[in-house]
């Protein structure tokens, strides 16, 4: 299975993109996407595709990969989206020079910039990316709950299996940790 990495360029590629996605969060089941993403009908696959070109176009920190298998006639097998920053994006949140969504080529970047990385991770992910290099920093949990409910929403609340949790991740500049001595940036420093 050779598989070569590409850098995204044109809105004709995220067709292939945008389905790798779909199959990889659908099994198993990935409910933040489900729930913020993607509707699975043709025409919500189709609002995706067109959101996530839109997004893409609007972002100059954006960058798309896509790991494509040449085995089989190019199909795209990964996709990553990174969004790299040389300088805090976030004025509140001072100790988040990068964010990322999944993939080694990011931390590469991220390494040569000498930035440190922050990620959010699935149960699955969470030891991806452990085993890379990255710290847990904390579980963010979406809540369903909601007072006088429509059976519309409880139905979703049901299919979603709220409460849905996400992990945040963060991996030091360069790499570069060592339990008890690295200062974690959410710690307080002595």
């Amino acid at each position: 299975m050779p598989l070569q990495l590409h850098r995204v360029s044109s809105n004709l590629e995220f067709n292939d993109l945008v389905q790798c996605v779909c199959e990889s969060y659908a099994s198993p089941l990935n409910r933040l996407w489900r729930l913020f993403r993607h509707d699975p009908s043709p025409a919500g696959f189709i609002e995706l595709r067109d959101r996530l070109i839109r997004e893409f176009r609007a972002d100059a920190h954006a960058c798309w990969l896509t790991v494509v298998d040449t085995d089989i006639g190019d199909k795209v097998v990964g996709a990553a989206l990174w969004n790299t920053y040389t300088e805090n994006p976030y004025p509140v949140f001072e100790e988040h020079p990068v964010e990322a969504e999944w993939w080694p080529e990011g931390v590469k970047e991220a390494d040569r910039l000498n930035l440190e990385t922050f990620i959010e991770a699935t149960d699955l992910g969470k030891l991806t990316y452990e085993a890379c290099g990255f710290v847990y920093a904390g579980t963010n949990y979406l809540e369903g709950a909601k007072r006088n409910a429509s059976p519309e929403w409880k139905d979703l609340e049901r299919d979603m299996g709220t409460p849905i949790h996400m992990y945040r991740m963060w991996r030091p500049a360069g790499g570069k940790w060592v339990e008890g001595e690295t200062q974690l940036p959410w710690e307080e420093k002595d």
